[in-house]
């Protein structure tokens, strides 16, 4: 098991949502009753990248493990989504109206601040909820079990740093958005680097901040070490890491952040070339290869889409509503959970399971570098560290 974040849940109602009966489904005789699965998560604002990259792999991965059928024994899947903008009472909504309409199994989210909104309202009421790329550590515990997650949590994103080198006595700025977001980064940096001696210095930037220059010159004013970076809002990532090289951050401070997504390769490639950037990594493609790899390589291939950060979050999601449905098509939830729990799969980024105990999922993760490749950075694999999570 992963070293656990102590963060506790600050500023996050326990929103509850009445139980409404869902309206009796009928069919002909002998036919399977259809079977609705909910997607919420970001398809507009600084998450889009993230929302978009997910439910294109969740596509997918829902027609490769139904074997392009789209239907389990007969019951048809009927997928909704809706985009909550990365926005707590957007989600709330949209949870509100398919446990109305009868929907047992509702899946994404790319915010944390969402996924801790949702994941007691699942238990509330008694719904199967599988987080997407959400990281706080807090949104899957050992205290709800209808909630699980197909990404994986901060603890997981420090992992490939457990061998950091020197770090006792060496101060760590951590250089974060003042959000759900940041504040499970910091718990998890903490939590990590911490007993191995490191000191911290916490910078927390706000979420409408636009001008990243005062942020940016007291992190090179604290002349840490090591800056650790942690930022899920792709359309403002730019301008923040910039600033950072222009105050002369990454010249007093080693960086240390996650690789992001696709789209972000070539301006980390630019902006860390020659600081020595300790980069980690949760996926990036043909890391990995399997049977599911190699087809979702070839379909993405065919219809020309790009695979990203989260494109296995979306697949992995996939895989565990069929496995939750596996001979369970009338949806019986503690039957749901009974399947998912300690279930284990080789997926498109290696083997993943199932953590019985909590439903963190143990997954590979990844410690990589940019290099530069004709005009453009692609990622190369470091080191693969196995298992993460246990």
């Amino acid at each position: 098991m992963g070293i656990r974040s102590k963060l506790t849940r600050v500023g996050i109602a326990a929103l509850s949502v009445a139980l409404v009966a869902p309206t009796a489904l009928t069919a002909p005789a002998g036919a399977a009753a259809d079977i609705k699965i909910g997607v919420i998560t970001a398809t507009s604002g600084g998450l889009k990248s993230y929302g978009d990259a997910y439910n294109a792999a969740l596509d997918w991965g829902l027609k490769y493990y139904t074997n392009g059928k789209m239907s389990i024994n007969g019951a048809k899947l009927v997928v909704t989504k809706k985009d909550d903008g990365g926005d707590p009472a957007a989600a709330t909504a949209a949870f509100k109206d398919m446990v109305g309409n009868g929907t047992k199994i509702i899946v994404g989210t790319a915010s944390s601040a969402v996924a801790l909104t949702l994941a007691p309202l699942a238990a509330q009421n008694k719904v199967l909820y599988i987080s997407g790329p959400a990281k706080n550590d807090l949104v899957v515990s050992a205290a709800n079990k209808y909630v699980f997650r197909s990404g994986n949590n901060s603890t997981q994103d420090l992992a490939p740093l457990a061998g950091i080198s020197p770090i006792k006595g060496k101060k760590v700025v951590l250089f974060v958005e003042d959000n759900a977001f940041g504040a499970g980064n910091i718990a998890a940096a903490r939590a990590l680097l911490g007993p191995k001696g490191a000191v911290f210095d916490e910078i927390k930037v706000a979420t409408t901040a636009t001008d990243f220059t005062p942020y940016a010159k007291k992190a090179a004013d604290s002349a840490g070490a090591y800056i650790f970076i942690a930022w899920s809002n792709a359309l403002t990532a730019g301008g923040m890491f910039t600033a950072l090289k222009q105050q002369g951050a990454f010249a007093k401070s080693r960086p240390i952040t996650g690789l992001a997504g696709v789209s972000s390769y070539d301006i980390y490639g630019t902006i860390f070339d020659g600081t020595n950037a300790v980069l980690t990594n949760s996926y990036f493609p043909a890391v990995f290869t399997s049977a599911a790899a190699s087809s979702l390589n070839a379909e993405y291939a065919a219809t020309k889409q790009s695979q990203d950060l989260f494109t296995p979050t979306g697949a992995d999601a996939a895989r565990m509503i069929v496995r939750a449905l596996t001979g369970n098509t009338d949806v019986n939830i503690d039957t749901a959970i009974s399947n998912l729990e300690g279930y284990s799969w080789l997926g498109v980024k290696g083997r993943m399971t199932i953590n019985p105990a909590n439903h963190q999922l143990i997954q590979p993760m990844f410690l990589v570098s940019l290099n530069k490749n004709g005009s453009h950075y692609v990622p190369k694999l470091v080191r693969t560290l196995y298992n993460v999570g246990q």
